[in-house]
């Protein structure tokens, strides 16, 4: 717009006037029709409470007006003050008056002024507060508590008359705990606490003036500023700065406020920290939550291999979901606050019910309470951390299985699983846990209410399963032991039902799972089916296990890729641990039967150029790997794998340079970081095939 279209019609000097700038409050009526004004002669009483800017008015009611209802008004004065009552709220014996109350507007009342034009200047004074006025029927409440005082001594009075002299009671008498300052931020910030701090205010009262009125008149004469000499005509900042000074942004409320109580995390201020305080706090507020729900409590942008690296330093993974340490929750040298017990007591039980649920998705509680040994309250309170109940199964864990980061991550779930099997060889000697105390992870019952299946053991047969186990364990050491007789099985405990009357209690065995691997086979979980078979058996085995065996080896390829012969073993024999009697798996898998099944499921052999100096087992050693998945990364994995026949480790450059010789182009960035993640792991900037850093 050209300035000719605007013209400047007049100038005006402006000042600021601070005579009331403390005391100037602006009062609003938000459920008052507009065209009625109170008027100040009908103020009867003014209260004002300065520190939480409370102000109240008691405004007389017309009582001769047409509108006004006179039976409902001598109803309403009857049931408040009562009949005959000396202190009466209504003095006329009819409601002759209302009170108003203010409540705080939220938006900042520095944002109005009073302006005032006189001499053509204008005079601004800001506001220091803004009411709303509305009416408030706390009488009624008044008249609520007369009556029920007068019932209760209507009560008193006809039960003393018969009631004898009260006998001697016993008195439980209880010491208030020491108040720490998280229970005193919490009690700060809690309703009850701010409505005991208005009540404590005192009322200040207050005369209402008219507007025409000489004290008036005083009053108003402190919104002219009185010092109009000085000239501030030039502007001495930029442009910018003097709009930022009259639209100042939003600042920070400075002043001092109870923190907030630990279950309450403000994500405006959490956007303030650092990454790591960030996932500290939000774990330490939740508990426990997935990998997916952490990148979205997040700031946009944050890098997720950054905060992998991070929530690993507060958290451990249970089923695919981060769990808070113990220790961040229960430091050094503290207390339960439920019982008092040692912090390093606390977590010693709240890691071995983590480890738990790494283990099974059910647990019952009782039989965790019996090992850990805390107090009722701690328990209640680790439990409701991390699971829920349910009805005939138990507690289960209270997140769904992260699949996704399972797969997503495989190297930071090996990385957290060896975490946790030195977190279990340490809780096994803290909490003396015997053999049979834990069972390791097995199949879970699907239907509420159905038990395992128990195998009761009497005396008589435990004494003859140890004497063979020891035997079996004297052939291990002897090298002159031929394969038949340390491939000697144990007797079957399911067979072995029968208890004897004179024998000791029985024993429940059900869910013990033996992880010895004996030469050249694999033996079956304690109360398995059958024995597996050993290699010079001389038994074909029959095509149903074939073809059970090799889509078994098929399923752990494709979602391991790279995987030796113990691990495999390991995989199978977790696997019979969960089948129920009579599988087909059970009938016997010989070292050559699995061999040949994972070479019918499509694996290739690596021959590996393992160090002279290697540690690792016959069957480490024997290390498979499925080239060919049937997606657009089967020609990188095939040549990736290949290079590990010729050399123990490498690095990223000499694979990088193999596979553009062998397509023909420059490698997608993206497909060799998930190939290489997907069969490798790196350590000192050389890249490993998984599973062969045995120390």
């Amino acid at each position: 717009m050209a300035e000719d279209d605007d013209p400047v019609v007049d100038e005006v000097d402006v000042f600021l006037a601070k005579g009331l700038a403390e005391n100037l409050y602006l009062f609003q009526y938000p459920l008052r029709p507009a065209g009625i004004i109170h008027d100040p002669s009908k103020v009867q009483a003014a209260r004002f409470k300065p520190r939480h800017q409370k102000v109240e008015l008691e405004v007389g009611i017309d009582t001769q007006s047409r509108q006004y209802a006179w039976s409902k008004g001598e109803q309403i004065a009857l049931n408040v003050d009562g009949k005959g009552q000396e202190a009466s709220h209504f003095g006329s014996g009819v409601m002759d008056k209302q009170v108003l109350t203010s409540t705080t507007v939220p938006n900042p009342a520095s944002y109005y002024a009073v302006g005032m034009v006189r001499d053509g200047e204008l005079h601004l004074t800001p506001v220091h507060g803004t009411v709303q006025m509305k009416p408030s029927y706390t009488y009624l409440d008044k008249a609520d508590m007369r009556m029920k005082e007068a019932a209760a001594a209507a009560d008193a009075g006809e039960s003393s008359q018969d009631e004898e002299e009260d006998n001697p009671r016993a008195v439980t008498v209880r010491f208030a705990r020491p108040e720490t300052d998280e229970t005193k931020a919490r009690r700060m910030a809690s309703y009850q606490y701010l409505e005991q701090q208005l009540a404590d205010e005192q009322w200040v009262g207050c005369t209402v003036h008219g507007a025409k009125g000489p004290y008036a008149e005083k009053e108003r004469q402190l919104l002219y500023c009185r010092a109009t000499d000085f000239d501030a005509s030039h502007l001495t900042r930029p442009p910018k700065e003097y709009l930022s000074m009259l639209l100042p942004e939003a600042s920070e409320d400075n002043s001092e406020k109870p923190a907030m109580p630990s279950n309450v995390l403000s994500l405006s201020q959490l956007k303030n920290l650092s990454l790591g305080d960030q996932v500290k706090a939000l774990m330490t507020n939740a508990k426990m939550m997935s990998f997916s729900q952490l990148l979205a409590l997040l700031t946009s942008g944050v890098d997720p291999t950054a905060v992998l690296r991070t929530v690993q330093q507060v958290a451990m993974l249970v089923q695919g979901n981060w769990v808070v340490k113990s220790d961040i929750l229960y430091p050094k040298d503290t207390c339960s606050p439920h019982s008092g017990t040692p912090a390093e007591l606390v977590c010693r039980g709240r890691d071995y019910v983590m480890w738990r649920f790494t283990q099974f998705r059910f647990i019952v509680r009782k039989e965790v309470t019996s090992i850990i040994k805390l107090p009722h309250e701690d328990v209640k309170e680790i439990f409701e951390q991390l699971a829920v109940v349910r009805v005939n199964k138990g507690w289960e864990f209270l997140l769904p299985h992260d699949q996704d980061f399972v797969d997503r991550y495989p190297d930071v779930v090996q990385r957290q699983q060896m975490l946790w099997d030195a977190k279990y060889s340490q809780l096994s000697k803290l909490l003396k846990l015997a053999k049979g105390d834990t069972p390791k992870k097995g199949k879970e019952s699907s239907h509420p209410g159905q038990e395992k299946e128990t195998v009761i053991v009497s005396g008589q047969e435990r004494v003859k399963v140890a004497r063979q186990r020891a035997r079996s364990r004297s052939q291990q050491n002897d090298p002159t032991s031929t394969s038949a007789q340390h491939s000697a099985t144990l007797t079957n405990p399911a067979a072995a039902k029968t208890e004897s009357a004179d024998q000791g209690e029985p024993m429940d065995i059900s869910s013990g799972v033996d992880n010895h691997l004996g030469n050249g086979e694999l033996a079956l979980p304690v109360g398995a089916s059958s024995a597996l078979a050993a290699d010079n058996s001389g038994s074909k085995p029959s095509d149903e296990l074939r073809t059970e065996v090799v889509r078994f080896c098929g399923e752990k390829l494709r979602g391991n890729v790279v995987l030796s012969m113990s691990e495999m073993k390991r995989l199978l024999l977790l696997r019979l641990s969960q089948c129920p009697p009579g599988d087909v798996l059970g009938k016997g898998v010989s070292d050559k039967l699995l061999e040949q099944s994972m070479f019918e499921a499509g694996a290739m052999q690596i021959q590996l150029p393992w160090p002279p100096n290697s540690d690792a087992t016959p069957d480490q050693q024997k290390i498979f790997a499925l080239a060919h998945v049937g997606d657009k990364y089967d020609k990188i994995r095939e040549v990736v794998l290949e290079m590990f026949n010729e050399s123990f480790k490498l690095r990223r450059n000499v694979i990088t340079s193999k596979v553009q010789e062998a397509i023909g182009q420059e490698p997608n960035k993206h497909d060799m970081e998930k190939v290489l993640r997907e069969v490798c792991m790196v350590k000192g900037g050389q890249w490993y095939l998984k599973g062969t850093l045995t120390s």
